[in-house]
């Protein structure tokens, strides 16, 4: 009976193949504008790595396709009154993909790794200080960690890669490169990495959380390259693209479904008050004037990406009620200013980007005569030069990686690594700190506010558009949702063979 079966499947493959139909792929092939700059998940940090890791990291806790938060590899847990001791019960019978069991010392490891690497971690600015003589493991299946401070944030960054459990094995292989394949804790397991080409996932057998239907395998390929977009999609060779282009969007909607995602994402230009013009205040002002109010509007309607116009730098889709939403307009007279020095606008270089600044640069000097000139490189080399020597101007975007104002606007404190602007202000420091342990919605609602404002009065930068990211999946692919980080958990996809 077996045999006649396997029989009968070969026949039909024949059959599909001499009819010119594509057989039905079990691997859902997904597209990705870059690949990561880490696989090491203490050090990832950008937001292509976050997409990944979020399908490949088993992690305390996690965020679904709506962007919900709950418990992962752990069971229960407990919190102290003082909200500085936290108990952690893991699931019972967890298994790492090669088959070892898990400890609950795999956790702590983690944890000391975070507390203790001489390299600074990915998002380490983000996380609350740990007391390593105070944290312990109960037994196999309990960990407790004792914090400095308390922390409301704390179980939001449960959810990020640092905190993901780890061996004394893997911390070995990812210090001896950027070779990504290693056993893990969660749904899927990298079995192959080809670098500038694609990624391949193989389904973790001792993942806890799988239903019968998850996709079993994902080739994530790395495709920057917008034209080649189309042709691939119609082909059946990508069924999820993460960048739909502009150009290309009614045509892919013919052939699939094009989604537009809101994310917690601003995108917005920056100055380094370090430098002239733009240590100046009136210059910076006078930018933020010339581009403000309908000059965003129009920004958006050009790029036709489904983005929005950004009155604050907070995302809308976080702006509690109470919290002002409206952009402040200039009061009275255009700032005067004269500049002399010549200029660039720095940023990395796509088609929507270079729109983007074309369309800046040709509203700074009409409305104030300046003749700024703009210098796009690839991502990597933006971002490289970011951190070393930034220009007097430059694009730049903060997407979310968990789900609260006040990650949105530690990004530009005094102390934040992704702070490149040179700008710092005791005041805007105090009140997202505050921010950062704010449950009451009024309150909350209140420091928004007084935050924007001084934004607004300083303008160390100028917000332009709130993200909406526009996605497309083809036919054979359902349960598709992108939550508001961007992110598409593979599990909750299903494939089905499509029709002829």
């Amino acid at each position: 009976m077996i045999q006649r079966f396997v029989t009968s499947l070969v026949f039909l493959g024949l059959c599909a193949q001499a009819l010119d139909f594509p057989a039905f792929s079990a691997t859902l092939n997904v597209q990705l504008s870059a690949e990561p700059t880490q696989f090491d998940p203490l050090l990832l940090e950008d937001g292509t790595g976050l997409k990944i890791a979020a399908n490949t990291f088993g992690t305390l806790f996690e965020y679904d396709g709506r962007g919900e938060r709950s418990k992962s590899l752990v069971e229960t847990y407990g919190v102290s009154r003082d909200r500085k001791v936290y108990t952690f019960k893991f699931r019972k019978g967890l298994i790492w993909s090669d088959g070892k069991p898990f400890h609950a010392s795999h956790f702590l490891l983690a944890v000391k790794r975070l507390v203790q690497s001489p390299v600074r971690a990915a998002l380490s600015e983000l996380f609350p200080e740990i007391d390593l003589s105070g944290s312990r493991v109960v037994d196999a299946k309990t960990a407790e960690i004792r914090l400095k401070r308390a922390d409301n944030q704390f179980l939001n960054w449960l959810t990020l890669p640092p905190f993901a459990p780890i061996r004394e094995d893997l911390i070995e292989r990812y210090g001896k490169g950027r070779n990504p394949v290693a056993p893990t804790l969660g749904a899927y397991e990298i079995v192959e990495y080809k670098r500038e080409s694609h990624l391949l996932l193989k389904r973790n057998p001792h993942f806890h959380a799988f239903q019968p239907a998850s996709v079993e395998e994902v080739k994530i390929r790395f495709l920057a390259e917008e034209s080649s977009l189309l042709p691939l999609f119609k082909s059946g060779a990508i069924d999820i693209l993460n960048k739909v282009p502009v150009l290309q969007a009614e045509d892919i909607a013919e052939i699939g479904t094009v989604r537009d995602v809101p994310v917690e994402a601003v995108t917005y230009l920056a100055f380094n008050t370090r430098k002239s013009p733009f240590n100046e205040l009136k210059n910076r002002l006078a930018i933020r004037d010339a581009l403000a109010g309908q000059k965003k509007i129009e920004l958006a309607r050009l790029l036709k990406t489904g983005e929005v116009a950004a009155p604050t730098f907070l995302p809308s889709i976080l702006i509690p009620s109470g919290a002002v939403r409206r952009e402040r307009m200039p009061n009275g007279p255009k700032v005067k200013s004269e500049v002399s020095v010549p200029w660039m606008i720095q940023s990395d270089m796509s088609s929507r980007n270079k729109t983007m600044l074309e369309y800046i640069q040709s509203e700074i000097k009409d409305e104030l005569g300046w003749r700024p000139t703009l210098d796009l490189v690839d991502w990597k080399a933006h971002y490289a030069r970011l951190k070393t020597e930034p220009g007097q101007m430059f694009r730049f975007g903060w997407q979310n990686p968990v789900s609260d104002p006040y990650v949105v606007y530690q990004v530009l404190t005094s102390k934040s690594p992704n702070n490149f602007t040179g700008w710092s202000n005791a005041e805007f420091d105090e009140l997202v700190e505050e921010l950062r342990q704010e449950m009451r919605q009024v309150k909350k609602s209140k420091l928004i506010s007084d935050i924007e404002l001084i934004l607004w009065e300083e303008a160390p930068v100028v917000p332009l558009l709130h993200q909406r990211l526009k996605f497309a999946y083809s036919k054979r692919v359902s349960g598709f949702r992108a939550n508001p980080f961007g992110v598409v958990i593979f599990r909750e996809i299903r494939l089905t063979e499509e029709k002829k």
